[in-house]
């Protein structure tokens, strides 16, 4: 399996932990269609975590990953590459392919659990200020049967909110979607009818939706670069 990176900026993360504490080998995909302001995306991301079978710097790296299966990567003069790369050594790999075919290999860093890590960056982020709704399906390739998992993502504003027990939003297109809430369900700030939230939720294939998570959106717009005299 051979994967060609035509990028403007490329990282691997190597963790630093010694041989026996690796993380387990695990290949995950990720897909996401999103919908709101403006035509519908589609996303593809993936994470290979594993081991480091052969790597020359600035042309290719090829991780074992689960099952023992090798995956290729080639890099270009443009790949930056963040820590020593060392044949036998535990590396995660994150790369995205957009809808034009193009691949893109990111670097996921940082304390704890590089897998981790990675699938935190994997979440959507909404553009603040927009309604939109995400459908993401996730499959985690490892020793065993394959784990996949469907999560969706709604960003609007309160309708009706009855807190333990259902909540109503009013997301893209000026659709209403009503939640069923218990008391497992994270809920963090403000949350009453008005407010705009972001609401997280798995649906299992027989139609069943848990929400996970209801969070007052972050509407705010990255503050604006300052330029140099």
């Amino acid at each position: 399996m051979k994967h060609v990176l035509a990028l403007t900026a490329a990282f691997l993360f190597v963790a630093g932990a010694p041989a026996a504490a690796q993380e387990k080998k695990v290949h995950i995909e990720s897909r996401t269609t999103q919908s709101g302001p403006g035509p519908d995306s589609k996303v593809k991301r993936e994470i290979t975590v594993g081991t480091v079978k052969e790597y020359v710097a600035g042309r290719k790296i090829k991780v074992v990953g689960p099952s023992d299966k090798t995956y290729s990567f080639d890099l270009d003069e443009n790949a930056r590459v963040e820590g020593a790369i060392t044949v036998g050594q535990p590396v995660t790999v994150q790369w995205t392919k957009d809808e034009n075919g193009r691949e893109h290999v990111m670097v996921l860093s940082g304390a704890g659990s590089t897998r981790g890590a990675a699938e935190m960056a994997m979440q959507p982020k909404p553009d603040p200020g927009h309604d939109i709704r995400t459908k993401s399906k996730k499959t985690v390739h490892q020793p065993g049967p394959d784990v996949t998992t469907k999560t969706e993502m709604v960003v609007g504003t309160v309708k009706e909110y009855e807190p333990g027990k259902k909540i109503k939003v009013t997301g893209p297109g000026g659709d209403d979607r009503t939640f069923d809430l218990d008391q497992a369900v994270i809920v963090r700030g403000k949350v009453g009818p008005g407010s705009r939230v972001q609401v997280e939720y798995v649906k299992t294939d027989d139609g069943f939706e848990h929400v996970k998570v209801v969070s007052v959106a972050d509407d705010k717009a990255p503050a604006a670069t300052k330029k140099s005299a």
